[in-house]
């Protein structure tokens, strides 16, 4: 049985977020110069942010990826490229799960924050497995312990 990941919604929203804001405020400032200020130095700024924007749009899309996990393979499908990388479970060589702090929460008393799981693999890959990326995050850690046949958890 194959398991897709889901994204997270917020994860996507924050990939997103901030270039879109940027392209937004730079078209603005072009707008603003043709039917207000004609005068505003506003051209080089607006460039600029356009830019980055892109840039930082272009990026944020390029690293993110869903996770098929099958019997036999994992696969990694990029978003933007639709780049596939499928690798077996004996390519894994070793799992790291690190704990990322968030914040400490007076009316709860307790910190919150998350874990990534880094699937370390042949060639210097790896893989990125967090409840900050995938709303079935358990799922899928569940199944690719299940399919791997060795516990690294």
């Amino acid at each position: 049985m194959m398991l897709v990941s889901k994204f997270e919604k917020r994860y996507l929203l924050r990939n997103i977020f901030i270039p879109i804001t940027c392209i937004v405020v730079s078209i603005l400032l072009v707008t603003v110069k043709i039917y207000y200020k004609k005068n505003a130095d506003v051209i080089l700024p607006a460039i600029f942010l356009f830019i980055v924007g892109c840039l930082f749009l272009f990026y944020g899309l390029k690293s993110t990826y869903k996770v098929v996990v099958e019997k036999k393979t994992i696969t990694k499908i990029y978003l933007l490229s639709r780049k596939k990388e499928s690798f077996s479970y004996r390519a894994i060589r070793h799992v790291d799960k690190e704990f990322i702090d968030g914040f400490y929460s007076c009316e709860v008393g307790q910190i919150t924050g998350y874990y990534i799981y880094i699937y370390y693999l042949e060639n210097d890959k790896e893989l990125i497995i967090s409840s900050l990326y995938f709303k079935n995050y358990n799922e899928l850690l569940e199944k690719i312990d299940l399919y791997c046949g060795c516990r690294f958890f």
